[in-house]
């Protein structure tokens, strides 16, 4: 829809309304006072003089309510306008004052007059101020304006151009010029459109329209020696003062000064320049017909306007490219954070690949807030969002010129290291990981300072790997891998990925990095990305839960981790929906001994062997391949066996509470009653989730879908 109004919609408002109608009641109720004591010098001084202050007086009280109650520019506009309106009292006050106590009256020029110009520059000033005009729109307001003021003059101000000047002519003179003046670029804002104008200041428009015909009345008056305090002028004045007073109601009562009501109107930018040219063009052509040439003042304004047009054109271009470089800026920035966006660094990853840059290694950092989900939830998303912007202050703090850290999307970050290698990106991410978990985050919104982690995944493109060296458009997926699985071993690590996709084994799980990427290779052909990962923290947190030793747990997380070179061994089919046990293809139960003893001399762990070749065994000793039962099973096994049972009820996209359920069943038969409890509880918390990652198709990089 196309707005075409450009003065801010008026509100009804009965006080508004009623002191309207007071006003024109009292401008009725001061022309019959005028009317009435004409012909009685006394009573007409009094009215003239001393009468005509009351609305005077009632301008500058509501003027000070105006400058109180707006905000924003607006409210530094009737501040200017309260001190205006207070020399115009003045002024009138001493001019009063001379009325009575000279027989000649007041002298021009005069203290007074000195107010009255003063007033007519902070009124002007106030109406630049007030708008917040800048270039642009002050040239297209000047250029209308000086079209408005060129009709202004002939009609008006000509016709009272002395023919020798002296100062009391000189300052006469002024009055007409200055009410021109405002009331021209005032109406130049509403037909440039450069800014919304509050109804307030159109009535304020209105006034000084008023006021630059009865100004160059009395200034030619004052010529012929006519002016008295009897005068109708004092009238038209009168009407002046309460259109102010119903303006500065108006700015008061509606908030005009709320700078949202200051908003860019629909640009037209022909109009300034069509109207000036408009006019001057009339203009011309009444010079033409009254005198048979173009006047000096019609030359004047045409000067005026051609250099007007090249200011603006200049202005536009100035306005434009700003435009364009703002535009730039806020479709690579992230607004909540001030770093680079997504879109950004994939553009600078691929300018990087693109360049052929063969000689130099290339990494990558992936980085994961862990368990931001908790302070949304209980924080609230404005804390959230605070949390974000204080973390991304604190991962740039690192950061060399020629690297870039970009927010990802959610709670992840991207680093681009251009001519790093492996290891000096794992120190720089080590760096990083320190410097957010060593102080707990100060934020608005939050009582006490939050402890916040977050985990990393580092993938590095080498030349010095040789053949085997990791593809640089392969960082992504292989620094998400390992995000996963930093997320997987317990969160608050960093995990490099670095030649063929390899992950290097965390240390406490004292595994080679051989078998660990063996493992996830397994996964990947089953179909079951990082699914060994996941399992292996989530035993590894079950294990704590449930108060095993250090060593047991790491013995338990080792074990869940290399699960997948088993299947190999064994041709295990695809997990079943119910949860049940894999079958090989030709319907026979796997025998998993085998995959055990394979394991534990691959791995040099032989105590990995009893976890892994009893895993299948269930509780009450319906399974195999020994039929264990109860404490028989390794404890190890046990949680096992609930954390593959849990990542296979989650493969066919069930719910987090049709998962649960489906455990839920085996209690006691299939599964340990006390480990199932220990691990559902964590379900509950939250510290188990997914995984999601499994279905996703070769390639596909995560956003956030990483346990917790």
């Amino acid at each position: 829809m196309v707005e075409t109004g450009r003065v801010s919609p008026p509100d009804r408002d009965r006080v508004v309304v009623g002191f309207a109608l007071g006003a024109l009641g009292w401008l009725i109720l001061y022309g019959a006072l005028t009317y009435l004591t004409r012909d009685s010098p006394d009573l007409a001084k009094f009215v003239g003089e001393i009468v005509y202050l009351v609305p005077m007086v009632t301008l500058v009280g509501l003027s000070v309510y105006a400058a109180r109650r707006t905000t924003g520019r607006i409210r530094t506009a009737w501040r200017l306008l309260v001190v205006a309106n207070v020399l115009w009292t003045i002024g009138d006050t001493i001019w009063a004052v001379y009325v009575y106590i000279s027989p000649t009256g007041p002298p021009v020029p005069s203290a007074a007059d000195a107010c009255y110009i003063l007033r007519y520059l902070l009124t002007l000033l106030a109406i630049v101020i007030g708008l917040g005009l800048r270039i642009r729109g002050m040239l297209d307001a000047l250029l209308v304006a000086a079209a408005a003021a060129a009709i202004g003059w002939q009609v008006i101000i000509a016709p009272l151009v002395p023919e020798n000047w002296n100062p009391a002519a000189f300052v006469t003179f002024l009055y007409p010029v200055f009410s021109v003046i405002i009331a021209s670029v005032l109406a130049a804002l509403l037909l440039t459109g450069s800014r919304r104008v509050p109804a307030s200041m159109v009535v304020v428009g209105t006034a000084f329209g008023f006021a630059s015909v009865f100004d160059a009345v009395y200034a030619y008056s004052s010529v012929l020696g006519a002016y008295t305090s009897s005068t109708w002028l004092n009238v038209g004045w009168q009407a002046e003062v309460l259109l102010l007073c119903v303006a500065a109601l108006m700015a008061a009562r509606r908030r005009d000064g709320d700078e949202r009501l200051l908003q860019q109107a629909q640009e037209v930018s022909f109009l300034p320049a069509l109207v000036a040219v408009v006019i001057v063009g009339g203009l011309v052509v009444a010079d033409m017909i009254l005198v048979g040439q173009i006047s000096r003042v019609t030359l004047s304004v045409a000067m005026l306007l051609l250099m007007g047009l090249l200011l603006r054109q200049i202005a536009a271009a100035r306005d434009r490219s700003r435009l364009t470089d703002q535009l730039r800026t806020a479709a690579i920035t992230d607004a909540l954070t001030g770093l680079y966006n997504r879109r950004f660094f994939e553009e600078m990853l691929a300018g990087e690949i693109a360049a052929g840059r063969r000689h130099a290694p290339l990494s990558l950092i992936l980085i994961d807030l862990d368990h931001f989900k908790t302070v949304n939830d209980t924080h609230g998303h404005p804390v959230g969002d605070a949390v974000l912007t204080a973390v991304a202050d604190r991962l740039r703090r690192p950061i060399r010129g020629s690297e870039l850290l970009c927010r990802y999307g959610g709670e992840e970050f991207v680093c681009l290291l251009p001519r790093t290698d492996g290891h000096a990106a794992v120190e720089l991410a080590e760096q990083m990981r320190a410097d957010l978990r060593s102080t707990p985050l100060a934020v608005s919104g939050a009582a006490e300072p939050l402890p916040l982690t977050a985990s990393f995944g580092v993938a590095c493109a080498d030349p010095a790997d040789g053949d085997g060296q990791l593809p640089p458009d392969g960082l992504v997926d292989a620094a998400d891998r390992a995000l996963y699985r930093a997320k997987a071993l317990g969160r608050d690590q960093v995990i490099l990925c670095g030649r063929s996709g390899q992950v290097e084994a965390a240390p406490a799980l004292d595994l080679p990095a051989g078998l660990v990427w063996l493992a996830d290779e397994a996964d990947r052909i089953r179909g079951d990305d990082s699914l060994g990962a996941a399992v292996s923290g989530w035993a590894w947190q079950t294990a704590a839960r449930l108060g095993l030793d250090e060593a047991a747990q790491l013995r338990t997380a080792a074990a869940a981790r290399l699960y997948g070179i088993g299947c190999l061994n064994l041709g295990c089919g695809r997990p079943r929906p119910d949860g049940a046990d894999p079958a090989r293809p030709d319907g026979t139960p796997p025998q998993p001994e085998g995959a055990a003893h394979l394991v534990a001399e691959l791995s040099h762990r032989p105590d990995l062997a009893p976890l892994i070749a009893a895993h299948h065994e269930h509780h009450d000793g319906s399974g195999y391949p020994c039929g264990l039962a109860g404490r028989d099973i390794p404890i190890g096994a046990r949680i096992i066996a609930v954390c593959h049972a849990w990542a296979d009820a989650r493969g066919p996209a069930l719910s987090t509470g049709e998962a649960r359920l489906m455990l839920a069943t085996g209690r006691g038969t299939r599964f340990d009653p006390a480990v199932l409890d220990a691990f559902l509880s964590l379900v509950d918390e939250g510290a188990i989730t997914g995984p999601e990652p499994r279905r996703r198709s070769a390639g596909q990089t995560r956003l956030g879908t990483a346990p917790g």
